[in-house]
């Protein structure tokens, strides 16, 4: 059998030429459980260890769809007013694959006992990979089960290629009480990728904007809901989210969210739920119900989110004095 099907998501004229503007940042959720994901100065700032690992298919059933799953972990130094992370990604599209393994610190700077100021940075290593037998072009061969596979097209690879780069992220947050504003920016820096031989190419990151604010209303003992916004921007495209969680007991959660304000950014309404395993873990699932034309092909996007706070200070304080055994001395 001969195929010449332009799989989607992948299209042959938009790999073929020599400059790719791509690689735009995966697109998750529940962003309120999870801010170290897209802001490093996140990192310390719950005064404990905090480990979390999300996965997420988007677009279920449409073939070349975006499937993402990251792993982070970060805690406070609270000896030297500060936090540290780490932050591990995976993130496929189609016959893209993007990983990338990132370290951070953050400072965090005290105004009184209620308000506090973090700046945070994040540096590491991106790598980015093309599979070219996922690939069909319009003017290639393809026969099964005899295995003739070609592109006829030298732009096109017909094995996997890889490039990468070291990449950083910065942000700012701020926490009043009980608001809390945000600002990052990935990455900061990411020269361009290259690879050489057949189906060389040039891939330049676009750089992000993200703002986030949330603001913990308390009803009562039992009851906190807690209003949002995530806002993603390039200066080209804006796409905004307004969310509210409902916490009841700190054991069961529940939220909404509309990503796509403006007519040109619709994207999905997202339901999500959650409850505590234990004092010290929360497992979560949000699904997001589709808005945009795509919602003819394809039944929504799922998104799991398992989640353990130490519920614990770390580092608090100044180190014990030195105590001498008068018996020894």
């Amino acid at each position: 059998m001969i195929k010449t099907a332009t799989p989607i998501l992948i299209s042959p004229s938009f790999l073929a030429v020599w400059g790719l503007n791509a690689q735009q940042l995966p697109q998750y959720s529940m962003y309120m459980l999870n801010p170290y994901a897209w802001n490093p100065a996140a990192a310390g700032a719950e005064n404990s260890l905090v480990l979390t690992g999300v996965y997420r298919q988007q677009w279920a059933d449409l073939p070349g769809a975006p499937v993402g799953q990251q792993v982070n972990g970060h805690l406070p130094l609270e000896f030297i007013s500060s936090g540290v992370g780490v932050k591990l990604d995976n993130d496929m599209i189609g016959a893209h694959r993007t990983t990338q393994a990132l370290l951070t610190y953050a400072y965090h700077l005290e105004f009184g006992r209620n308000a506090r100021l973090s700046a945070g940075f994040s540096g590491g290593y991106l790598q980015y990979s093309l599979d070219g037998s996922k690939l069909r072009a319009p003017q290639g061969t393809y026969v099964e089960p005899s295995g003739v596979f070609t592109h006829n097209d030298v732009s096109l690879p017909e094995e996997i290629i890889t490039a990468g780069t070291v990449v950083g992220e910065a942000g700012v947050q701020l926490n009043v009480q009980n608001l809390t504003l945000g600002a990052a920016v990935q990455p900061v820096f990411a020269p361009v990728l290259k690879a050489g031989q057949n189906g060389t190419f040039q891939l330049q990151p676009v750089r992000q904007y993200l703002f986030s604010g949330s603001y913990n209303i308390i009803l009562g003992q039992d009851f906190e809901v807690k209003p949002g916004f995530f806002a993603k921007t390039d200066f080209f495209l804006t796409q905004i989210e307004v969310s509210a969680n409902f916490q009841w007991r700190q054991n069961i959660f529940a939220g909404i969210s509309y990503r796509g304000v403006s007519a040109k950014a619709k994207d999905a309404m997202v339901w999500m739920a959650g409850w505590r395993l234990n004092e010290k873990t929360m497992a979560a699932y949000a699904f997001d119900l589709p808005l945009s034309p795509l919602k003819s092909v394809n039944r929504g996007s799922h998104e799991l989110l398992l989640r353990y706070n130490l519920n614990k200070p770390i580092g608090r304080g100044t180190l014990p004095p030195v105590i001498y055994n008068p018996r020894f001395w």
